[in-house]
């Protein structure tokens, strides 16, 4: 016959078994620290041999634990707490514990009960962000260990603290707005009651004392959009040209308020956030911010509840510091020109942002990720460089894009092979920016170009200007772009499709995409792709009437010039080759030089005649001068030496 079921044992039978009225058994369950030890000895005796509770409560309290840690946040919807959450969710959930979560409500006063309530029924305890007094977080800790603090000091027991470093937070956002020309900020604040917004004022204090030019303001804020929205017409009224806000959510509540007052944002405001929460990026415009480790917070809070739970405790505090991410809702103050913020540059001229340096971080491995130009602009506006185009992916702004560096593709997409065509291959290369300064109108990059397995294969020093000149009654302006390319770690040989076989496709240099313009291409040997595609015409102009633009391309005034890779009809792209039909060599040690400079003009010209004489008077014979660019936590390359072409390479251009 089948087992008869299971009868569950009530408190009733336990109180009987033990000799003490359910009232006894109920404040043992509930751990009431003044119950008799004799009679808390019985209960607990009772409800183990009766197997009490199909909670497991009861064998939770024989064993004097819950296996169930409490998270403690001051206001749950907020994502930077949320991240907090899914890292210590997830690591507390593989060695078998579960979350009681509390929201305080930003509630100050009930804080602390909150918590205690919440560990009586938990064998740990995680407080994020407490509004609490400082003296009462201490004692909230000692009654309630073992407990770990994110967001906030701990003077008793410093090895519960774990934290992000918010004055240092505070200190970029602030720095990267002064590097863009502004000096008057607002500082709209987070809630009175909340430790990390003092560390964000002294971050800012700190760096007034640095930086004498920072002229603050500080506002009243809160830590919730409708906060941020509500704020809106005290930051216009205050006068600033930058703000950097308490948190993302306050940035994304002001960008949506200043979006329907018409307010241009990075023109007339720029806004800058803290905590990179996952809707900053997608914000409008995105969102410049300093990305917090959320994840890591909550993933570190469970394995030093773990430690201590343990009888380890951690023996000192941790703390992390954020990363800059510059996105569209910063850029230069109005009044500023010339490059501006080195940690995503910018070249102010005229009035407007003209051109913009991508370093390319978020561009797919197959696509030979490297630092790029775009958008760039005339000054009336006209984008010139298109990105990413459909027709060819690979195809970044302006750039040094190289098909063949010794095997490794720093071009992006198919390689050619000689019999077979072009073919997907594992051997794209990355540029990586090392080191970046800017003084005026100059910008000097340093760069490794790196192999398909993260070798060096060659160091770079980078210069790109930009100022504005006069051609008769217009306004134009001139971009200069200078690349020194070093063979620092073994000699190089430069390759392209062309060299492999492919006839005409000597593509590789500085590289210039265009968008898809009904453009016409004017040479120093004539008009159209047939007469371009080859040429050693010292200049090329690109021209739309439709548009009224015109870009001149003018090699440096001095050595022979290169062959033009020019396409028209396909797509439009050009760019001085490096490689046309011989591959170009350079012996460890020596350099080779690839410049360009443009003319970019809001009026159409197509009269070769006029083109000439524009570049008679535009070209320019300036060299690269490397100097030393600051680099951090990344190797340091070797100087390269002046400018020089092997022989070899001298005889691959002939």
């Amino acid at each position: 016959m089948p087992n008869p079921p299971h009868r569950q044992v009530t408190i009733a039978q336990v109180a009987e078994y033990a000799g003490v009225s359910q009232a006894s058994v109920s404040r043992v369950l509930n751990r009431n620290q003044k119950v008799d030890p004799a009679i808390s000895a019985k209960v607990l005796d009772a409800i183990e041999k009766l197997d009490y509770s199909p909670s497991q409560t009861a064998r939770n309290l024989v064993r004097g634990r819950s296996n169930t840690i409490a998270l403690v946040v001051p206001d749950l919807a907020n994502p930077m707490f949320q991240g907090v959450l899914a890292g210590l969710s997830r690591e507390a959930d593989r060695d078998g514990y579960r979350l009681l979560i509390a929201d305080t409500g930003e509630r100050v006063e009930h804080e602390a009960e909150i918590a205690r309530e919440a560990r009586s029924r938990c064998d740990a305890l995680v407080l994020v962000s407490p509004r609490m007094s400082a003296d009462r977080l201490d004692e909230l800790i000692a009654r309630c260990g073992p407990a770990v603090v994110v967001n906030r000091r701990v003077d008793r027991d410093p090895a519960a603290e774990l934290s992000v470093d918010y004055e240092h937070a505070a200190r970029l956002i602030a720095e990267h707005l002064l590097d863009l020309g502004h000096t008057r900020l607002a500082y709209l604040a987070g809630p009175a009651q909340s430790f990390a917004d003092k560390l964000r004022r002294r971050g800012l204090a700190a760096l007034g004392a640095m930086r004498p030019e920072l002229d603050l303001v500080e506002l009243p804020g809160g830590s919730r959009v409708e906060d941020g929205f509500a704020a809106a017409e005290a930051v216009l009224a205050s006068g600033a040209t930058g703000v950097v806000c308490f948190n993302d959510l306050l940035a994304l509540g002001l960008l949506a308020r200043l979006r329907e007052l018409g307010v241009d944002v990075p023109g007339d405001l720029s806004v800058g956030g803290i905590d990179d929460v996952p809707l900053a990026r997608f914000a409008a415009p995105p969102l410049t911010t300093v990305s917090v480790p959320r994840d890591e917070l909550g993933a570190q809070a469970w394995r030093r509840l773990r430690d201590a739970m343990a009888g380890t405790p951690a023996t000192h505090p941790l703390s992390f510091r954020g990363i800059l991410e510059v996105r569209a809702s910063t850029g230069p103050a109005p009044e500023s020109s010339g490059w501006l913020a080195p940690g995503r540059p910018q070249l102010r001229l005229g009035g407007r942002v003209v051109a913009r340096i991508e370093s390319g971080d978020d561009v797919d491995a197959v696509l030979s990720p490297r630092p790029y130009l775009h958008p760039v602009t005339t000054l009336a506006g006209t984008v010139t460089t298109d990105t990413l185009p459909a027709d060819h992916l690979h195809h970044l702004g302006l750039g040094v894009a190289l098909p063949d560096v010794n095997g490794t593709s720093h071009w992006g997409g198919r390689t050619y092979v000689r019999g077979t065509g072009s073919v997907m291959l594992a051997n794209h290369g990355r540029q990586r920016r090392d080191g970046v300064e800017v003084e005026g109108g100059l910008l000097r990059e340093r760069l490794t170009w790196l192999d398909e397995h993260g070798a060096a294969q060659l160091g770079e020093h980078r210069e790109t200007t930009g100022e504005v000149v006069r051609v008769g009654a217009d306004e134009a302006w001139m971009l200069g772009w200078r690349s020194l390319l070093t063979a620092n770690f073994g000699a190089l040989e430069f390759g392209s499709p062309a060299t492999k076989g492919r006839v005409g496709a000597g593509y590789g240099g500085v590289f210039w995409r265009f968008p898809d313009w009904a453009a016409t291409v004017v040479t120093a040997d004539g008009a159209g792709e047939d007469n371009a595609h080859g040429s050693r015409s010292p200049w090329l102009a690109v021209t739309d009437a439709s548009r009224a633009t015109t870009v001149l391309l003018m090699q440096p005034v001095g050595p022979r010039p290169r062959p033009w890779f020019a396409r028209v009809a396909e797509y439009l792209g050009v760019g001085p080759a490096l490689a046309w039909d011989e591959p170009f060599h350079v012996a460890e040690g020596d350099s080779v030089e690839l410049g360009l400079d443009a003319l970019l003009l809001d009026r159409a010209v197509v009269d070769p005649d006029e083109l000439a004489a524009l570049a008679l008077r535009f070209a320019s014979g300036r060299r690269i001068r490397p100097v030393s660019i600051p680099v951090a936590s990344l190797p340091v390359l070797p100087e390269p030496p002046e400018p020089t072409e092997t022989p070899a390479a001298q005889g691959a251009v002939r």
